[in-house]
C-alpha cells in the first residue's frame, strides 16, 4: 500500500478538526468559557500556529468569541491563505476583505481577523519594540503548536505582550505516547524513536522545537513562570473506524498523513532495519485503507491567566 499520491498540509490541518473536536477537554473549555466572560467586550485575540483558521470559527459558532480582534499566527504562509479562504466560506455573505483583513459582520458576529506570517519569537520581540499596535492582548490560544516550540523561552516572551492576569488556553500538547492497534513487533521501536527525534529537534534560531512530554511539563512550566493555572485535562486523540471499516469526514487522510510524518523524520535512521521499516509502514498503510488502524496520541489541554 503506498498511501496517498501527494501529501497536503492544508488538507491535514483541515482534516483533523473532527479529531481535535473531539479530543478537546471539556472540563478545561468551562474554564475557558468562565475567563472569557472577564475580557472586554470586543478582545484582542492572538493565536500562535494558527494553521487553517478553525478555532476561530469553533469558537465564534460556540459563541464565546463571536466579537473579537483575532491576529492569526503562522509561519506558514499557505497555511494562512487556506484560514483567509476557510474564514470567507464560513462567513459567507458577511465576510468582506478589508485590505490585508478579513472582516465578519452581521446580526451575532463581529470579527476582525489579521493574518501574520512571521516566526512566532521574532514576531513578539517586533511586537513588544512597537509597544504593539493596540496595548497588550486580551487573550492568546496556541492549539497543536506548544510541543513545537521551546515553551521556556517562548513563555517570558509572551507574557510580555499577553495583559495581565488575562487569560491563555494552551490545547492538544502531545504528552509522549504514541499507540497503534492493532500492535504490531516493530511499534515500539518506531514510536520510542519518533519520540526521541522530537526531544533533539533544533530550530533554525539554534532553540530546542518542541519536545515529546511538552504537555505534562507544561504544568510545572507554567507556575514557575509566574502564570496562574486554572485547569488541565487530558486531550487525546482517538481515530477508530465504523462498524463498516470506515473513517468519519476525512480521518482515514489524517491517519495516512501521521504515517506519511513519521517516515519522513525516521526515514534512513541508523537505529532502524530499512526493510523492516518499510514493511511497518506498508502494513500500516493497508490497516488504514482496511479500515483497521486505531491510533491515539496522548495530550493535554491547560488553562490559565497571565502573571499579575
Amino acid at each position: 500500500m503506498a498511501g496517498p499520491a501527494e501529501y497536503s498540509y492544508v488538507r491535514y490541518l483541515h482534516a483533523k478538526r473532527t479529531v481535535d473536536e473531539r479530543a478537546l477537554h471539556r472540563g478545561v473549555l468551562d474554564q475557558l468559557r468562565g475567563a472569557l466572560a472577564g475580557l472586554p467586550e470586543v478582545p484582542r485575540v492572538l493565536e500562535l500556529g494558527a494553521g487553517v483558521g478553525t478555532m476561530v470559527s469553533r469558537l465564534a459558532d460556540a459563541g464565546w468569541l463571536a466579537r473579537a480582534r483575532y491576529t492569526l499566527l503562522d509561519s506558514d504562509g499557505t497555511s494562512l491563505a487556506a484560514a483567509l479562504e476557510h474564514l470567507r466560506t464560513w462567513g459567507g455573505p458577511a465576510a468582506q476583505t478589508d485590505g490585508a483583513r478579513l472582516v465578519v459582520r452581521d446580526a451575532t458576529s463581529d470579527l476582525e481577523v489579521v493574518p501574520v506570517e512571521a516566526d512566532v519569537f521574532a514576531f513578539l520581540a517586533a511586537d513588544a519594540r512597537a509597544g504593539g499596535d493596540d496595548g497588550p492582548y486580551d487573550l492568546v490560544i496556541a492549539n497543536a503548536f506548544l510541543d513545537l516550540v521551546d515553551v521556556g523561552a517562548l513563555l517570558p516572551a509572551l507574557w510580555r505582550r499577553l495583559g495581565p492576569g488575562r487569560p491563555f488556553w494552551f490545547s492538544i500538547n502531545f504528552d509522549g505516547e504514541t499507540i497503534f492497534l492493532p500492535e504490531r513487533p516493530l511499534d515500539a521501536a518506531v514510536t520510542a524513536l519518533y519520540h526521541a527525534g522530537m526531544d533533539q529537534r533544533i530550530g533554525a534560531d539554534g532553540r530546542r522545537a518542541g519536545e515529546s512530554r511538552t504537555g505534562r511539563h507544561l504544568l510545572q512550566a507554567l507556575p514557575r513562570s509566574g502564570a496562574r493555572l486554572l485547569g488541565a485535562g487530558s486531550s487525546d486523540w482517538i481515530v477508530w473506524p465504523s462498524a463498516d471499516r470506515r473513517y468519519p469526514h476525512d480521518e482515514g487522510y489524517f491517519l495516512h498523513h501521521i504515517l506519511h510524518t513519521i517516515e519522513v523524520a525516521l526515514r534512513g535512521s541508523p537505529a532502524l532495519d530499512a526493510a523492516a521499516f518499510d514493511a511497518w509502514l506498508e502494513a500500516r498503510r493497508a490497516d488504514v485503507d482496511g479500515g483497521e488502524l486505531i491510533y491515539i496520541a496522548h495530550q493535554l489541554d491547560v488553562v490559565g491567566t497571565a502573571p499579575e
